[in-house]
């Protein structure tokens, strides 16, 4: 039937150009010609079923909990960064590289220790010398005991030497506690890092004098990483120990854990101190980060993905899609934004289906083809064309 209209059209369309072509100029003609296979073009189309199915992809509305959050500055910082300081007083004659990488117990830098060793060497003669004077003092109360018995020895002598044997046994351990300092000097002459980590700083070169406690070197463990940042005081009530928040940097997401609050706000910012541990960073220490701290109460929401907003300047709007495969412009008002997601109010329910891919172009009324889901979305067309074909043969 349509068929048949088309072909009337087509006659009526040929008479109309024989009869304008004798009544306008040349130049005209082929104007007039030109707007009339346009015309005929789009019933073309029509008695096609319009244009073809825009191919889109679909996301659903769904309902999540999300808190309204704020986004605060924050910096990477490891959790043992030290300043390794010189225990003993002495020339440097060796220090780490600066970007060497160390266990706990490694060596870090040599002091001199010449002078340390003589101590040591003088404190060692000097124990010899105590033990000697012990050991005679000992035999020498040994034999006097064995007069005294046969009455050939005087009382005072025998209770002299137990005194000067007593002395001696005090000067033994004196002098073996003079050796143990000694070694100790010598020991503390090298000094060891105190945990694992990497050299970030040489703050002296060899050759140098350092004092005891002067800093030598700058030790930063790598791995162990937390995020310090400084929170408003309204973020208190929604902020546990162990909860989760994502840190942000250069569209990468990561989770770290709250680790202690200090509950007091500094008296000018009015502003607390947040300290999260951060496991695998993806970044190092001393890196400029974001954290999303709430700001309130987690709430149930009706979200989309963020691909399925238009934004204009009239507002912001999207395509939901229906249940015969047609494009259904939909205003929306957007609040909490969560990841990819982002809350919306309109006339939407959850599991509606929405456009994410290829709602920039589309137009209301559209029909359209999802992404796997090709046998639906060409329902309507294939229906039309078996109706045609009914009645061009009936015709």
């Amino acid at each position: 039937m349509k068929r048949g209209i088309n072909l009337r059209v087509m006659d009526v369309a040929h008479t109309l150009i024989r009869n304008v072509n004798r009544q306008l100029k040349p130049a005209k003609k082929w104007f007039f010609a030109g707007m009339m296979v346009s015309v005929f073009l789009v019933g073309e189309v029509l008695a096609k079923g319009g244009p073809p199915a825009a191919p889109v992809t679909v996301g659903d509305v769904s309902e999540r909990v999300i808190a309204p959050t704020v986004m605060v500055a924050a910096s990477i910082f490891s959790r043992l960064d030290a300043a390794v300081s010189a225990e003993m007083a002495g020339r440097l004659l060796w220090l780490a590289e600066v970007g060497g990488t160390v266990a706990k117990g490694d060596k870090l830098a040599q002091i001199d220790d010449t002078s340390r060793q003589l101590e040591v060497e003088e404190a060692r003669a000097g124990l010899a010398q105590v033990t000697a004077r012990l050991t005679f003092f000992e035999k020498e109360l040994k034999r006097l005991n064995s007069l005294a018995q046969q009455n050939n020895a005087a009382r005072t002598q025998l209770e002299q030497t137990e005194s000067d044997r007593d002395v001696a046994r005090a000067d033994l351990t004196a002098a073996k506690v003079r050796v143990k300092l000694a070694q100790d000097r010598v020991a503390r002459s090298v000094l060891l890092a105190p945990f694992n980590g990497t050299v970030a700083q040489r703050l002296m070169q060899p050759g140098e004098w350092a004092d005891s406690g002067a800093g030598v070197l700058r030790l930063v463990d790598t791995e162990e990483l937390e995020v310090r940042t400084m929170v408003p005081l309204s973020s208190l009530g929604f902020l546990t120990k162990g909860a989760v928040l994502n840190v942000q940097l250069g569209g990468v997401t990561h989770p770290a854990h709250v680790r202690s609050l200090v509950p007091v706000g500094d008296r000018e910012s009015r502003l607390m101190d947040l300290r999260l541990d951060i496991d695998n960073s993806p970044w190092p220490a001393g890196q400029s980060v974001r954290i999303e701290v709430p700001t309130a109460r987690a709430m149930k929401l009706l979200t989309v993905h963020r691909d399925a907003v238009v934004m204009r300047r009239s507002g912001a709007y999207l395509y939901r899609v229906t249940a015969d495969n047609m494009a259904e412009r939909v205003d929306v008002t957007l609040g909490v934004a969560d990841g990819d997601y982002i809350q919306v109010l309109g006339g939407l329910a959850a599991g509606d289906r929405v456009v994410t891919v290829g709602n920039e172009r589309m137009r209301p009324g559209q029909r359209v083809k999802v992404s796997g889901d090709e046998a639906d979305s060409d329902a309507p067309q294939k229906k039309w064309q078996q109706g045609s074909k009914q009645g061009g043969a009936a015709e």
